[in-house]
C-alpha cells in the first residue's frame, strides 16, 4: 500500500477530492450513509466521513453515490465499435468496468485478435478486463478463422487485466472430457482464476458434471426455475439484458434475500444504438428496481457481486482502499447516471462524456476471403421431401425446429414470403474454401431482397437470408467488397450497408456514424414491414450451434439438442 494513501487517510496529507452532500449506497453494510463525504486520493477512496481536507470539493447536492456499474460479461465486438468508441458510449450511462470476452475477434484472428483488444483498451476511462476465449473454434461443426489452445493461452495469464477463462460453450465437450478443452480449464484452475460457463437449459446430472469440471457462472438462464437449480448447485448467475436476449425481467422471481449475492448483470451482446438510446447496465438496473428488487441489493447486483466472482479486490464498493469509481444519481425510481467518476475524476455528466481520449488505430489483416461465387451457388434443389426450418423467435437466441413442405419452382426450393419462409446461407469466409450451408428460416418477416453480414456467432462466417437468389448473390459480393459488415440488398441494388472492416466485426468509424447507420437500418426495415424487431442481430445468432434447437453453419444444419449435423430434407 502506498504510504501517501495511509498518510492521507490519517489526515497528514490532503486528499485530491471530497465528494460531499451525498447519500452513500453501502453495499457492504446493506444500508445508506446519509449526508456523507467521500474522500479520494490517487484514484482510491481514503475515507468516509473522516473529516479529511481536500484540494477540491464537489457538493453532490443530496444525490445518491453508488459504486460504478459493472458489466460481468460482454462481447464488445457486438456493439460494432472498437473499445475506445465503446467506452465513449457506455461510460456516460454509469458503467466504469466491463469484463469482456473477445470471443468474436479471436475466432476470426486468433492470438492477434486478443492482443489487439488488450492494446486497444489501454488508457480509457473504463476498466476493460478480459476473459480468454475458451472455444476457438467454438465447435467442430463450423469453420473458424483461427484456433487457440491451452499453450497459446499461457502468456495471457501474465496480464493483470486477464481475469480467467471465458464462457465454456462446448458443454458436450466438457461432459465427454475432450482433452483440449479440459487442458484449457485445468490451466486456469491451476492459476486460481475463475472459469465462466455457458449452459443453456442444462440440468440434472449433466449440470452437476459440468460444474464439477470447475465452471462457476452462467449467463444463459431463461427461466427462474433454471436459475434456481444452477444457484442451488453453486453457480453465480449473470442476468443478461442484451439486444436480442432479454432475460432480466423473467428471472426476477429467482432473486431472493438469500440468493442476491450470487447474481450479476451482463449485456453479452448489445448493439451500439441500444446502448446509447436505451442504456447499458443502467437500463438493466432500472429493470431490477422496477421489478421490486431492494435498492441496495440492486446496486450490489450491478457492481459488487461481479467483483467478488472475478476476484477483483477493491472494486464494486465505496470503502477505504476501493477504486474511486462512482455513479451519482437523484432517484431509484427513475435511475439516471447524472455524474460518473472514474478513478476519482469526473468523466461524464448528464449523459455527456467530459474526457476525451485517442483511439488506437487498427492494424489487422483483411479477414473476409470468400471464393468466387455465382448465383447458382444459392440454388436449393427440390429433394421431393419436406425440409427442416429454423424458427427464429422474438427477443431470444433460442430457436425452434420446424418441418415444412417447401415451395418448389422449376425444380428448385424457393423462398415463400407469404409463409414467412426465406432461404438462409452460411458462407465460409476465412480461407475461401467455398463451403456453404443452405437452409430455410421463419421469423424474420423479410418480404423482399436479402439481409446479411459477417457477424455470425461464433465463427463469424458470412450469413445471408433472402427472398431471391439475385439479392442474396448481390449481398454476398458486396460484403466481400467492403471487407465485412452488414447489408440489405434488393436485386442488383444495395439499399443500405454498414462496413465493418475491423475483423469483419467492428467499424473503424466513430460511434455516431455506426449508430446513424443502425438507425437507418431500423427505418428501412420498418418501412419494409419486417416483423422481427432486430433482424440483423437475430440473424447473427442463427449460426450459433451451441444454443438450441436448430442452427446453421457452413457445414449445414445442426440439431443442437442432439449436437449433431442433420440433413435439410426430412424422411417421413
Amino acid at each position: 500500500m502506498n504510504k501517501d494513501l495511509i498518510d492521507t487517510a490519517i489526515g497528514k496529507q490532503p486528499c485530491d477530492l471530497n465528494l460531499s452532500g451525498c447519500t452513500v449506497v453501502d453495499v457492504l453494510g446493506g444500508t445508506f450513509l446519509r449526508d456523507a463525504t467521500v474522500s479520494v486520493r490517487s484514484g482510491r477512496v481514503v475515507g468516509i466521513n473522516d473529516g479529511l481536507e481536500a484540494r477540491e470539493t464537489i457538493d453532490l447536492g443530496g444525490r445518491y453515490l453508488a459504486p460504478g456499474l459493472v458489466d460481468a460479461h460482454v462481447h464488445i465486438e457486438s456493439s460494432l465499435l472498437t473499445p475506445a468508441e465503446y467506452a465513449r458510449v457506455v461510460v456516460p450511462h454509469g458503467t466504469t468496468t466491463v469484463v469482456a470476452d473477445p470471443h468474436e475477434i479471436v475466432n476470426v484472428l486468433g492470438y492477434d485478435g486478443m492482443r489487439f483488444m488488450l492494446s486497444a483498451s489501454e488508457g480509457l476511462p473504463l476498466d476493460i478486463f478480459y476473459m480468454v476465449p475458451s472455444c476457438v473454434p467454438a465447435t467442430e461443426f463450423d469453420t473458424s478463422g483461427a484456433a487457440l489452445y491451452a499453450s497459446d493461452m499461457y502468456p495471457f495469464l501474465q496480464d493483470e487485466r486477464v481475469l480467467g477463462l471465458g464462457e465454456v460453450m462446448n458443454y458436450p465437450g466438457v461432459l465427454a472430457r475432450e482433452q483440449r478443452l479440459m487442458d484449457k480449464i485445468a490451466l486456469f484452475q491451476s492459476a486460481r482464476k475463475p472459469v465462466d460457463g455457458h449452459a443453456p437449459k442444462l440440468s440434472g446430472a449433466a449440470l452437476s458434471a459440468y460444474i464439477m469440471a470447475g465452471i462457476g457462472s452462467d449467463h444463459e438462464c431463461t427461466s427462474p426455475e433454471e436459475a434456481a437449480e444452477k444457484l442451488s448447485k453453486g453457480m453465480y448467475i449473470m442476468l443478461r439484458e442484451g439486444s436480442t436476449a432479454r432475460d432480466v425481467a423473467r428471472l426476477l422471481p429467482a432473486i431472493t434475500p438469500a440468493s442476491v449475492s450470487r447474481f450479476m448483470l451482463c449485456s453479452d451482446d448489445r448493439h451500439s444504438n441500444d446502448l446509447r438510446d436505451e442504456g447499458h447496465m443502467d437500463h438493466a438496473l432500472r429493470l431490477l428496481l422496477a421489478g421490486g428488487v431492494a435498492p441496495v441489493d440492486a446496486i450490489r447486483i450491478a457492481s459488487f457481486n461481479a467483483a467478488q466472482w472475478f476476484g477483483v479486490r477493491r472494486l464494486g464498493a465505496i470503502a477505504p482502499g476501493c477504486a474511486a469509481d462512482f455513479v451519482a444519481f437523484s432517484s431509484f425510481g427513475d435511475f439516471k447516471a447524472e455524474r460518473v467518476f472514474k478513478r476519482g475524476k469526473l468523466v461524464a455528466a448528464d449523459g455527456v462524456l467530459l474526457q476525451d481520449f485517442p483511439a488506437r488505430q487498427a492494424s489487422l489483416r483483411d479477414s473476409v476471403n470468400i471464393k468466387w461465387l455465382t448465383a447458382d451457388d444459392f440454388a436449393i434443389p427440390d429433394g421431393g421431401r419436406k425440409v427442416r426450418v429454423i424458427e427464429a423467435r422474438q427477443d431470444s437466441i433460442v430457436t425452434g425446429s420446424l418441418v415444412e413442405s417447401p415451395t418448389v419452382r422449376d425444380g428448385q426450393c424457393v423462398a415463400d414470403p407469404s409463409r414467412d419462409l426465406v432461404k438462409i446461407f452460411v458462407i465460409e469466409r476465412h480461407s475461401g474454401s467455398g463451403r456453404i450451408g443452405k437452409g430455410f428460416i421463419r421469423g424474420l418477416g423479410l418480404k423482399r431482397g436479402a439481409i446479411g453480414g459477417t457477424i455470425s456467432h461464433d465463427s463469424h462466417n458470412m450469413i445471408i437470408a433472402g427472398v431471391d437468389d439475385a439479392s442474396i448473390f448481390k449481398a454476398a459480393r458486396h460484403l466481400n467488397k467492403i471487407k465485412g459488415g452488414l447489408v440489405f440488398a434488393v436485386g442488383s441494388e444495395i439499399v443500405l450497408d454498414l462496413p465493418l472492416p475491423v475483423a469483419g466485426l467492428m467499424s473503424d468509424r466513430d460511434a455516431d456514424f455506426v449508430i446513424g447507420r443502425l438507425r437507418a437500418f431500423e427505418e428501412v426495415f420498418e418501412k419494409e414491414g419486417l416483423t422481427n424487431r432486430s433482424p440483423l442481430m437475430t440473424l447473427s445468432f442463427m449460426g450459433l450451434p451451441v444454443i438450441p434447437s436448430l442452427k446453421i453453419t457452413d457445414a449445414g444444419l445442426i440439431d443442437v439438442d442432439r449436437f449433431a449435423p442433420v440433413d435439410l430434407y426430412v424422411d417421413e
